[in-house]
């Protein structure tokens, strides 16, 4: 051993743990950091962390620093040309201090091409008891001082490094399938769209509708999860874009008259599909909602995104005013149009004065800069009767309209704007 460790026999043993207590890294950076831990306390030139697929071994992690040459992360090799499966089946024990001089891996072509001299390898095994992979070291020279005790240490390295590889690849395993369930549910349209009436309360009309989605999928849970399930999977545009066509479709039932509200991430919106999946509605009839639940990178880019649908007439709206990202920097840096007021300043506010102090805030904001305010979330009487001498003009919620299908969403407009003309 040439590492200066071996001068201080417990020294591993505080590494070891060290690396079994660092919960806040990250799987990679320990794993890498246990192979390098190896690397150095056998004095070996490389190291690597391999997973077994069939017949063939891919070299997940690698720490050969000089020797970068050899072998490099995302090399493939066949079982049949790398000592792998001999330690597997036994015909290799997991220690060798000279590959050149065993009878099976002295006439291997991989063993005078490296070449490989001293060889440690341990079978890293999944939560099943399955082997999975394999946690190597190799030097190409030999080294008859390798004993007991230096593979007892690989073994620990190992060990920490197959635990973590075991979780990462379970959690590659359910985002695979989670992927391939929302590529099934983007393909086959498994949602539905459902329509929210947008009020005048000043006048008593309905103005527009928002296009809100539904999910009949088991199991039952918030509409946002689904949002946030794509993202996580690199899916977020795709699903958010299949929704709005969706949407929209139905939404060609409404009088020309009518708003149309709809609901995307700033992601979204800069996607070039996002305009070309507008672009085939009335886009003069568009309110542009940016949801609250991402943060947006880059107000200049967004804002030059929309600006061809705002100058065909769309707005652009805040969604949920008050609450997460969708504060006062969202409001000013898309130039919006709508600022809507998140439920929770809308809840109880008739016995909350810091909501309603915060509401009339806004409202002197949305008459300086030429917005509007519309509450969203109005579920009682109370909230509407407050707001309304609140001066706020424009609300929605369960207590003017719940969501429902185009044909019901027509037949409350037909109601709704009936009735007020009757009364003018």
């Amino acid at each position: 051993m040439m590492d200066a460790w071996s001068d201080n026999p417990g020294s591993e043993n505080t590494l070891v743990a060290d690396l079994r207590k660092r919960r806040d890294f990250d799987v990679d950076e320990i794993i890498q950091s246990t192979l390098t831990a190896a690397r150095r306390h056998l004095g070996m030139k490389v190291a690597y962390v391999s997973k077994i697929t069939g017949n063939l071994t891919r070299y997940l992690y690698v720490d050969a620093p000089g020797y970068e040459h050899l072998i490099k992360p995302g090399d493939v090799r066949s079982l049949d040309d790398v000592f792998c499966r001999h330690i597997l089946e036994g015909r290799i024990p997991n220690l060798l201090s000279d590959a050149a001089c065993h009878p099976v891996t002295r006439d291997m072509a991989i063993t005078h091409a490296v070449p490989i001299g001293a060889h440690v390898s341990i079978p890293i095994c999944g939560s099943d008891g399955k082997v999975i992979g394999m946690f190597c070291c190799l030097d190409t020279d030999a080294n008859p001082t390798l004993n007991a005790r230096d593979l007892g240490i690989v073994r620990l390295f190992a060990e920490i490094a197959g635990a973590q590889l075991d979780r990462k690849l379970a959690r590659e395993r359910r985002s695979c399938a989670v992927r391939q369930r929302i590529e099934r549910m983007i393909a086959n349209r498994q949602f539905s769209s459902v329509y929210q009436p947008l009020w005048n309360i000043s006048k008593g009309t309905i103005f527009g509708f928002e296009c809100l989605a539904r999910f009949p999928i088991d199991p039952s849970r918030p509409t946002h999860s689904w949002f946030d399930e794509t993202g996580s999977v690199g899916l977020r545009t795709e699903f958010e874009l299949a929704v709005l066509d969706v949407a929209l479709r139905g939404a060609v039932a409404l009088p020309a008259d009518i708003r149309v509200s709809v609901n995307a991430s700033a992601s979204t919106m800069i996607d070039p599909r996002f305009a070309n999946t507008l672009i085939a509605f009335d886009v003069s009839r568009l309110i542009i909602e940016l949801t609250e639940y991402a943060r947006v990178e880059d107000f200049r880019e967004l804002r030059g995104a929309l600006k061809p649908l705002v100058s065909l007439g769309a707005k652009v709206a805040v969604d949920d005013a008050g609450s997460g990202y969708a504060g006062l920097k969202h409001i000013v840096g898309v130039n919006a149009d709508l600022i809507k007021l998140d439920r929770g300043l809308i809840k109880d506010i008739e016995s909350s004065p810091v909501s309603r102090a915060l509401i009339s805030a806004l409202s002197v904001f949305a008459r300086q800069t030429g917005s509007i305010l519309l509450a969203e979330g109005i579920e009682t009487r109370s909230e509407f009767e407050t707001l309304n001498a609140l001066g706020i003009e424009y609300g929605q919620g369960n207590f003017l309209g719940q969501p429902v299908s185009m044909k019901l969403a027509i037949e409350m407009l037909n109601r709704a704007n009936l009735g007020s003309s009757r009364t003018r």
